[in-house]
């Protein structure tokens, strides 16, 4: 699930010290591949750049973030359907609502756009990390995470900002996040060791493993393994462990997929990109923000709206 979603144990709460403070989401940290992703990240890491940013690549590479990274998201319409039964048509409307103003956000401000999607891309991964003890060191891990490329890969970041928005300043987002890394990772490397220190072994590895990715490799390529390794696998558990399992659930998620896969071939057509992998790049981070929007907001409108049939 993306960030705000899933809404199992959100009345708990986590120990510190003499303190009980509420923890980041009800997500667990759990899960992942992060043995394999840390195998992908040493193959990765002796593979000539050249080979990793070539055509074919970029496009296995994307195709890999839509088909790893679509299905959590999908568990939205099975779970919405639970949460908001008698409201569905409308809940509906508000998530294509939003869906749609992000589209268009990326036709009017695409370098806003993308700064937007970089934030909510944030918050949300900082739920990775929900067994850290308190949540300014999950988003510490999760702004290490997204800033990371910026230390070792600074002008392929740029690079990469520049093809997502088609606009030359959009390099001063790989430059703000230059600013902030060496923080982040210092805050990330602290979590990391706390993780591991209080037993939450499991992720702990998983935050090792993302941010090597995240440092080491292209920003493509490192965004991709962890993306596809830990952050999905870890989200699609969670939401699948607070559903009732079902034909409907498999049939909803199937739906869902292939709506998202829908959204890039269809921003696939539009874009006025001529080569095919970088136009395949573009749609693919476009179809991911686009469905980010109403994968965190939804849900979050429906329990602050008192909407939801299970509230905190």
């Amino acid at each position: 699930m993306i960030a705000g979603l899933h809404l199992n144990g959100l009345s708990k709460t986590e120990p510190i010290g003499r303190h009980r403070v509420p923890p980041v989401t009800g997500v667990n940290a759990r899960g992942g591949y992060p043995l394999i992703g840390l195998l992908l990240i040493i193959v990765a890491s002796l593979t000539p750049d050249a080979l990793l940013s070539s055509p074919i690549m970029i496009t296995a590479t994307c195709s890999a973030l839509l088909i790893g990274g679509l299905p959590h998201g999908a568990l939205d319409l099975a779970i919405l359907r639970r949460d908001a039964a008698q409201r569905m048509p409308s809940v509906l409307a508000l998530y294509l609502g939003l869906a749609a103003v992000m589209a268009l956000m990326w036709q009017i401000a695409p370098a806003v756009a993308l700064a937007l999607f970089l934030i909510m891309a944030m918050t949300h991964f900082a739920e990775d990390w929900s067994d850290s003890e308190h949540p300014f060191f999950a988003l510490g891990i999760a702004i290490a995470s997204l800033s990371a490329p910026a230390l070792l890969h600074h002008q392929a970041l740029s690079d990469l900002f520049v093809l997502l928005t088609g606009e030359p300043g959009a390099a001063r987002l790989a430059d703000t996040l230059l600013l902030v890394a060496p923080a982040a990772a210092a805050c990330a490397l602290l979590a990391t060791l706390l993780l591991w220190h209080s037993g939450h072994r499991q992720s702990a590895v998983n935050a090792a493993c993302a941010l090597s990715a995240m440092l080491l490799l292209p920003p493509l390529t490192g965004f991709a393994i962890y993306f596809c390794l830990i952050h999905s696998p870890v989200h699609f558990r969670a939401g699948l462990s607070d559903l009732a399992p079902g034909s409907d659930v498999t049939r909803l998620t199937v739906v869902a997929t292939f709506g998202g896969l829908a959204i890039a071939l269809a921003a696939l057509q539009f874009l006025p990109i001529a080569e095919p992998s970088s136009r395949w790049l573009v749609a693919s981070f476009m179809t991911l923000s686009i469905l980010t929007l109403p994968h965190m907001a939804v849900p979050l409108l429906l329990r602050r709206l008192g909407l939801s049939a299970r509230q905190q």
